[in-house]
């Protein structure tokens, strides 16, 4: 037997083994209880290690930001457009990109501050038209109004489109503080906000600090009142559509977008992602649409049912095998050191800090995507010994927790050591 044969035979012993262990893995799990689909397959000789119902379609949750990030990472580039102008001899013209980076707390975006603050000699008009956009997507649960990771889309985000409470030994601060007067205290225990408003209620907590973040009620007319706050200028309001003249202004880099989008799972940065690509296009919206010019483009989208950039849909549904596409996609065009940076890490950042293997030695950098009943992991493993794979494990309708179906999920990978 000369040396290449030995080598292949040796590598399909050890394929051969890994899928024994994760067989008894996936048959010793709670999988068979719930609509579950696994595929693991080796990503430098493309061997599928295991397979169960890889085909079948599941709901993504939040591993739909995959997708948006490979079609925002293709499209974008490196740099956001932060937002369109045109300006005449006493006018100016502005539109939004969705660019959320505007006012947002951590990433702090600044562009269209200063260009209106510097514009003061001009008549400033927002000349977004609230049609082309669609502030909760289809199949959203409809009362999580209220809830962080539903913060609403817009053609001009600002501040995340969230307000953020903060309660420390019985003082209250609120960012931005145009909504301060907007705040109260309420009876209840948990905040609220007005279903039709943005009026807000907090407990009142007299120990320790606390933070609240409440979505708020987006529009053109609440934009145009929250940058009159900002740089203390009116803003006038005047739907029109795009001019040929205007300029695409760039400001900021889009890692800055896919890392929380990416590793704090944010719903409301990826949404806004889809507008960006539009504004890059010069596509109108809302998201429906958007999608579907996307999916004209990109036959790796055709199977899948694509309904929101940020997975929170309950209509989103995807296939293990669609998504591990999706996977070696990226590691093609964003390029394996890049991806890995900008996935969470097992062990170390964003939603899976806490999911570490049995083997020191062994990483993973994947995207968890979870609502109630719904755990799902997808991203690439390497193993000790240093090779790598490619997995997609989809659990979906389990009557257990979200931690059990992730417990299922990091057994099967620790079968990969």
């Amino acid at each position: 037997m000369n040396k290449l044969a030995l080598l292949l035979l040796l590598g399909l012993i050890a394929t051969s083994c890994t899928s024994h262990r994760v067989k008894k893995i996936v048959k010793s799990s709670h999988l068979a209880e719930y609509a579950s689909g696994i595929l693991i397959q080796e990503v430098e000789s493309k061997k599928v290690v295991f397979q169960y119902h890889a085909d079948h379609y599941f709901m993504p949750a939040s591993n739909a930001k995959l997708v948006t990030f490979l079609e925002a990472n293709r499209i974008l580039k490196d740099s956001i457009p932060t937002y369109r102008y045109l300006e005449t001899p006493d006018t100016l013209y502005f539109w939004g990109t969705g660019d959320p980076s505007l006012g947002h707390p951590d990433i702090k975006g600044d562009a269209l501050f200063k260009k209106l603050a510097s514009s003061t000699d001009k008549v400033l008009v927002l000349a977004d038209s609230d049609k082309y956009v669609r502030p909760l997507g289809s199949g959203w649960a409809w009362d999580d109004y209220m809830d962080s990771y539903s913060a609403e889309v817009s053609l001009l985000p600002m501040y995340n489109n969230q307000v953020r409470v903060t309660m420390k030994n019985g003082s209250i601060s609120v960012f931005p503080e145009y909504f301060t007067s907007q705040v109260n205290y309420g009876q209840s225990i948990f905040h609220k906000r007005d279903r039709n408003s943005n009026q807000f209620e907090v407990p009142l907590l007299r120990d320790g600090e606390n933070l609240f973040v409440i979505p708020f009620l987006t529009s053109t007319k609440q934009t145009a009142d929250l940058l009159n706050y900002e740089i203390k200028v009116p803003i006038l309001t005047q739907p029109r559509p795009y001019d040929n003249r205007s300029k695409l202004v760039y400001a900021g880099k889009v890692d800055s977008l896919f890392v929380p989008m990416l590793q704090d799972s944010d719903n409301q940065i990826a949404e806004q992602l889809l507008y960006l690509i539009a504004a890059k296009r010069n596509w109108e919206g809302p998201t429906r649409k958007i999608i579907e010019k996307l999916t004209k483009e990109d036959s790796l989208l055709l199977p899948l049912k694509w309904v929101d950039g940020s997975g929170l849909s309950r209509y989103n549904l995807m296939r293990p095998k669609d998504l591990v596409a999706i996977l070696l996609q990226l590691r093609k065009e964003v390029g394996e050191e890049r991806l890995f940076k900008l996935l969470p890490e097992s062990g170390r950042t964003g939603t899976i800090r806490r999911m570490v293997p049995d083997e020191s030695r062994s990483r993973f950098y994947a995207k968890s995507g979870s609502f109630d009943n719904t755990y799902n992991l997808s991203g690439f493993y390497r193993n000790a010994k240093g090779k790598m794979y490619v997995f997609s494990i989809m659990g979906n309708l389990a009557k257990k927790s979200t931690v059990g179906i992730q417990m299922d999920a990091l057994w099967i990978l620790n079968a990969l050591n």
